[in-house]
């Protein structure tokens, strides 16, 4: 789990414009235990996670110092466990009800062996009957093609005014799809693009997958609202559990 597009401090420093409150942050936080130690895997600059703890015992790890210098500003931030570490090669002590990987940072796992690496961190963390919730892009939508064609969005920054971010499509190869995103800072006069990839892995992949760790699907949806999934839908949305003898996988 790679530093990525927001490793940089400026680019982290505009994250938030970009990436607010959504129907997405609303889904997770309704599956939060009563009780319990909960996780946040790719916490970013801790939108979610500050707001968990309002309830929740938190963890919160991502492997971007940038990113994460941020979230220990927000206000509520003492409330939170903030960890740079890769979710792919941590050690915690102790186990959570909830681990979550929002804002498809499940989608930097671009290897099977980057994700068998994650599923037994998962397995290792996951309490006996905890959840492990992420969502990814579905491939079969091809969400992609429409990257480069939508007009940039504007947005204002206290420090660095007006900013605008677009995304060109470079390549999209079995799965694997590189892009790159430019930042436009209108009043510092100045432009930043990075490039990066993403995985879109198949539901069957997944499932397979989960089935050699040891996971069983406990829910699975197409949208934020947790409607059924189907073959066109945007994401997939799965909730996991640790796999038990006489309990069968979803589907």
């Amino acid at each position: 789990m790679e530093q990525g597009l927001y490793g940089e401090r400026t680019l982290a420093e505009v994250y938030d414009l970009f990436n607010g409150w959504g129907e997405d942050n609303d889904y997770y936080l309704g599956l939060l235990p009563r009780q319990g130690r909960v996780l946040d895997l790719g916490c970013g600059t801790g939108l979610l996670a500050v707001e968990m703890a309002r309830s929740a015992e938190l963890t919160a790890l991502d492997p971007a110092a940038a990113m994460l210098a941020i979230a220990r500003r927000r206000p509520g931030a003492d409330r939170v466990r903030w960890l740079e570490a890769d979710a792919r090669r941590f050690r915690l002590d102790g186990q959570f009800e909830l681990i979550c990987c929002t804002g498809h940072a499940f989608q930097v796992f671009l290897s099977a062996e980057d994700r068998r690496a994650l599923w037994r961190s998962i397995k290792r963390h996951l309490a006996p009957d905890g959840v492990f919730a992420f969502e990814t892009g579905n491939p079969l939508a091809r969400a992609w093609l429409q990257w480069g064609r939508q007009a940039p969005r504007r947005a204002s920054h206290p420090h660095h005014g007006a900013v605008e971010l677009g995304h060109s499509l470079l390549s999209a190869q079995g799965g694997l799809i590189d892009y790159r995103s430019h930042f436009r800072f209108l009043d510092e006069e100045r432009e930043l693009s990075v490039d990066a990839r993403l995985r879109f892995c198949d539901l069957p992949t997944l499932r397979a997958e989960l089935e050699l760790a040891g996971l069983r699907v406990a829910a699975l949806h197409g949208d934020w609202q947790a409607g059924e999934w189907r073959a066109d839908s945007r994401e997939i949305i799965l909730q996991l559990g640790h796999a038990q003898d006489g309990l069968p996988a979803l589907g």
